[in-house]
């Protein structure tokens, strides 16, 4: 394998997954190859698992979802749009603080760099996207439906998510007890099986601020004024810039694990069926 290592130009990468979440393959041109012995102390530290022998490639564009917000980096491949020989397979993708969007992998095919400017194809592992965006959407699912059962469990408001199948859960800061369980179930499940639209917005701050059913701790607004939402139509939105499916009948079958409480926070843990 060729040892030189190709930085073209620097610039924040534009998020694609963002505004066109069902695109699943993409041209876009490389914008650096880099090993990841080369990268700073900072961007090293998105990679805790990444060995000397893998790379890490930015492009113009991606379609690629990075980690973060609770919900898994989408996986996949790129190719070398002009033969397709070379291929680099993508197994993580983390967002850096000056806005670039890493991914992470290692060369199959001739084994040769792609290099600044070359023309590639990103295709998206589509399987493991929609399960993520699944996993992602029940969270909401789960939060509107303890939001609606307000007078049965109580005043509680979200404080935190984690999306990630085998380890997800919805935290809550009050507390609900665990006989609600059955009730947050049947919830859940009315939800999922009314088959809602799924919708992606943008919005301003005064109609996040008015109109979302949770904001995250900490949240701020972007620089550009707008608001990533999805909105379950007719049932709440969320601050989020996660992937979800067309609509809640997309979900899928839904279970809700186990209520547990500690110092005043309550988490709920769920699950979906495998694909």
């Amino acid at each position: 394998m060729e040892t030189t290592e190709w930085i073209f130009w620097q610039h924040s990468t534009v998020p694609v997954y963002q505004k066109q979440a069902s695109l699943h393959d993409l041209v876009t041109k490389i914008v650096s190859c880099q090993s990841t012995r080369s990268l700073s102390k900072t961007d090293r530290a998105l990679f805790k698992d990444a060995e000397d022998s893998d790379y890490v490639i930015a492009t113009d564009e991606t379609i690629f979802r990075p980690q973060g917000g609770g919900q898994p980096s989408d996986n996949g491949q790129m190719k070398l749009k002009r033969d397709r020989i070379v291929s680099f397979d993508v197994k993580l993708v983390r967002k850096a603080a000056e806005g670039q969007i890493y991914h992470l992998g290692g060369f199959s095919g001739l084994g040769q760099l792609l290099r600044g400017g070359d023309a590639v194809i990103q295709i998206i592992d589509t399987a493991k996207r929609n399960y993520h965006s699944r996993y992602h959407t029940a969270g909401h699912i789960l939060g509107l439906a303890v939001r609606q059962l307000k007078e049965k469990v109580g005043d509680v408001s979200e404080v935190k998510t984690n999306h990630a199948p085998g380890m997800a859960f919805v935290e809550f800061r009050g507390l609900i007890s665990g006989e609600h369980k059955s009730d947050i179930q049947e919830r859940v499940n009315e939800l999922v099986q009314r088959n809602i639209p799924v919708n992606v917005d943008w919005w301003d701050e005064k109609n996040a601020k008015a109109h979302c059913a949770a904001l995250p701790e900490g949240f701020s607004i972007p620089d550009d004024g707008d608001v990533r939402v999805v909105d379950v139509e007719g049932v709440g939105a969320y601050p989020c810039g996660g992937t979800h499916l067309p609509t809640t009948g997309d979900i899928g079958e839904t279970v809700v694990r186990k209520i547990s409480r500690q110092k005043g926070v309550t988490k709920i843990s769920y699950a979906i069926a495998s694909p």
